[in-house]
C-alpha cells in the first residue's frame, strides 16, 4: 500500500482530548499534528531495500496476488505480474515518487507509462480493496492536519490525527490516522466520505524493522458499503523482505 517507511519520533506530545468542532481546535493541535505527519511523510532510507508481497482478498473466486516492493530514496515501486503469475512477467509498475514536496503517481501498463488523473485514484487495484489513493496517500499532504487524542492501537500508544481534504471532488472526505508512538509508523486509518460515513480502513497487525527503518509486515484492508444492504469487503496485505 503504501509509504510505511518510518523513523522514530523523538519528541514528546501533550495528550489532548478529542474535539466536536473545527472552532474549538487549537494551533497546538494543528502543529503538533504537523510534525507528525512530516516525519512520516519525508523520513526514506539511505539504501534500496526490496519485499515480495501478497495481496489475499477475502471474496470467494479472487486468488492470492503477488507482488514485488522495492523502497529506496523518494522513490516506491510496485510491479504486478500478468495473470498474478510470478513465473510470467510482470505486467503493472506503480511507481511513486517524492520529490520537491511532492507525491507523484505513475503507473506502467503493458509497456506504456502514464500519470493517474484525480478521478483514477479511486479505483481498485487488481480487483482488491486497495486504490491508487491508498497507496499514494494523499491525505497525508492536506494541510492543516489536527491532533485530536492518544489512544491505544496495535503496539502500544498511537497518536489519532485528523486530515481534513480541501477538495470536494474526491472519494475521501476526512481520514482518521494513528501514529505509533514507539515506531512512528501508520498503525491505523479509517476515511469517511463527504456524508461522514466510514467507507476504508487500514490495520497494521504487524511491523517489522529492517536495517534500522520501520515497515509494514501485515495489514488488513476494509471497503465499507456506502448502500445500506452492501456488505464489507476486505483484502489482507502481507510483506517478506528480501534477504
Amino acid at each position: 500500500m503504501i509509504n510505511y517507511i518510518f523513523i522514530f519520533l523523538f519528541y514528546f506530545i501533550t495528550i489532548f482530548t478529542g474535539f466536536s468542532s473545527t472552532s474549538s481546535v487549537s494551533n497546538d493541535q494543528v502543529n503538533q499534528a504537523s510534525k507528525i505527519l512530516s516525519q512520516v511523510k519525508y523520513a526514506y532510507p539511505d539504501k534500496t531495500l526490496f519485499f515480495r508481497g501478497e495481496i489475499r482478498p477475502r471474496r470467494i473466486g479472487f486468488k492470492m496476488i503477488p507482488l514485488n516492493i522495492s523502497f529506496s530514496a523518494k522513490l516506491i515501486n510496485f510491479e504486478f505480474f500478468k495473470n498474478n503469475k510470478t513465473t510470467e512477467k510482470v505486467d503493472e509498475v506503480i511507481k511513486l515518487s517524492f520529490l520537491d514536496n511532492k507525491n507523484t503517481v505513475k503507473r506502467t501498463f503493458n509497456g506504456e507509462t502514464t500519470s493517474l488523473e484525480n478521478h483514477q485514484f479511486a479505483d481498485q487495484i487488481r480487483g482488491t480493496d486497495i486504490t491508487y489513493d491508498d497507496m499514494a496517500m494523499r491525505f497525508l499532504h492536506w494541510p492543516n492536519p489536527i491532533l485530536l487524542s492518544v489512544d491505544k492501537a496495535k503496539g502500544g500508544q498511537a497518536w489519532k490525527i485528523r486530515c481534513v481534504n480541501p477538495s470536494k471532488r474526491e472519494t475521501y472526505s476526512i481520514v482518521d490516522v494513528w501514529v505509533s508512538h514507539r515506531s512512528g509508523t501508520l498503525v491505523k486509518m479509517n476515511a469517511y466520505n463527504s456524508d461522514k460515513k466510514i467507507i476504508k480502513s487500514f490495520e497494521v497487525d504487524s511491523i517489522q524493522q529492517i536495517k534500522g527503518d520501520w515497515f509494514v509486515e501485515t495489514m488488513i484492508v476494509r471497503t465499507f458499503p456506502t448502500k445500506s444492504k452492501g456488505k464489507i469487503t476486505s483484502s489482507f496485505l502481507k510483506l517478506e523482505s528480501k534477504k
